[in-house]
């Protein structure tokens, strides 16, 4: 009975045996299967990598696409054991749990390290830059063009921290396992980032919010307005840069109307202070004056800023476009006012319509911006007299010339 039995037992083993066999076959050939496609997506994706670099040689690019596939593949077989290992412990063991992660961060180090020494035997540095961005969803350049728009005034040392910090967070991001955590990194170093400009003396809150604002272009707020026409005067083909000069000019408006604002708060807590007339407008006249310092100081500083991202002549057109056109125009009139002006005296009356056109950057509304004109016009006018100008007579003389031309 007993032999039967063993008899019987040997048979059905042998019966589940050779059923099961197409169905491991079958498991074998589909794992083998999705690993060839899994690999040609890794290679489509190192393709499009390769395609930024401009690498000369068909050979070559090859070479560097198998590189790249070829990172991503080990990168996702370090990880995925990893993850397997920290699955089947769950959260029972700590010390192990800790083991399993220092392991395979050792292991990906290594694997780092051997892939950028690789890259190095076809690559320049600069493409290999290009190769660290492809990986990473460009977030480097993307976001550190970002940091620029929203803290336009940042010094070369600043910057230079910013992209230090977000370059190290590629390096780790690298080598994530998703997106998400890819995302993760730079989350993490742009806190860094936000911390060591707040520290610097930024309000990253207010900086983000002033940001947001100038990001609508569609909104009638005189920074926008403003910026919107500038740049649609300086026509620039370059997306980026035109972007960067509209930024640059809405947040200059932003700056105006905050120190306008900060001006007149404190020269009406000035006035309402138990202080005699004298006392009063000595204050006023202060706050007015320091006022007047810090807005001049901001236009320089606008004005440098605009000379790094245009040339000259649109550096002129800017100012031109931001009050009117006006000092040609006056500019204009004295010449045909005065037709015979020397060199020196046109210089003269140049340089006060520019010290006009310099105060007019500095208000926000059109007829603020002509009573400076006004002003340094009635100073050109007494120069010119002094110098022995009948400015009257001629105003006369030009009227008459242009009504005589006007019924011609």
């Amino acid at each position: 009975m007993m032999k039967y039995f063993k008899f019987i037992n040997f048979g059905v083993l042998l019966f589940l045996l050779s059923a099961s066999a197409p169905l491991v076959a079958q498991t074998a050939k589909t794992a083998k299967e999705e690993k060839i496609a899994y690999k040609k997506v890794l290679e489509e994706r190192a393709d499009k990598i390769v395609q930024s670099l401009d690498v000369t040689g068909k050979s070559k690019s090859t070479k560097v696409r198998e590189l790249i596939a070829d990172q991503y593949f080990a990168l996702n077989t370090i990880q995925k054991k990893r993850d397997e290992q920290l699955k089947a412990i769950g959260n029972t063991n700590p010390a192990r749990t800790a083991a399993i992660k220092s392991s395979a961060e050792l292991e990906l180090k290594k694997l780092h390290t051997q892939y950028l020494s690789k890259l190095g035997r076809h690559l320049s540095q600069a493409q290999i830059e290009k190769v660290k961005d492809g990986m990473t969803y460009n977030v480097v350049p993307l976001t550190f063009a970002n940091y620029l728009l929203q803290t336009p005034y940042l010094t070369q040392t600043q910057q230079d921290k910013i992209k230090g910090l977000l370059v190290e967070a590629r390096e780790l991001a690298m080598d994530g396992s998703s997106s998400k955590e890819k995302h993760a990194w730079f989350g993490k170093y742009k806190g860094k980032i936000t911390n060591y400009l707040a520290a610097e003396g930024f309000d990253m809150k207010k900086e983000s919010a002033d940001w947001a604002k100038r990001r609508d272009k569609s909104s009638t707020a005189i920074e926008i307005v403003q910026s919107n026409k500038v740049t649609k005067a300086l026509d620039i083909k370059d997306k980026s840069q035109s972007e960067a000069v509209r930024n640059l000019v809405a947040h200059q408006y932003q700056k105006i109307q905050e120190m306008i604002a900060e001006r007149d708060a404190k020269m009406k807590a000035a006035s309402q202070q138990p202080k005699s007339k004298e006392e009063t407008d000595k204050a006023a006249s202060d706050i007015w004056a320091s006022y007047q310092t810090q807005l001049h100081d901001q236009r320089k500083l606008f004005l440098k800023k605009l000379s790094t991202l245009v040339d000259s002549n649109r550096v002129e057109l800017a100012q031109n476009e931001m009050t009117d056109h006006r000092l040609q125009q006056e500019y204009t009139h004295f010449q045909a006012l005065l037709p015979n002006l020397s060199t020196e005296q046109k210089k003269q009356v140049y340089d006060y319509l520019s010290e006009a056109r310099d105060n007019a950057m500095n208000v926000l509304d059109e007829g603020d911006r002509l009573k400076w004109f006004i002003k340094f016009r009635g100073r050109a006018n007494n120069y010119l007299a002094k110098a022995g100008y009948n400015l009257r007579k001629a105003t006369e003389e030009l009227e008459a010339k242009l009504q005589t031309e006007k019924i011609k």
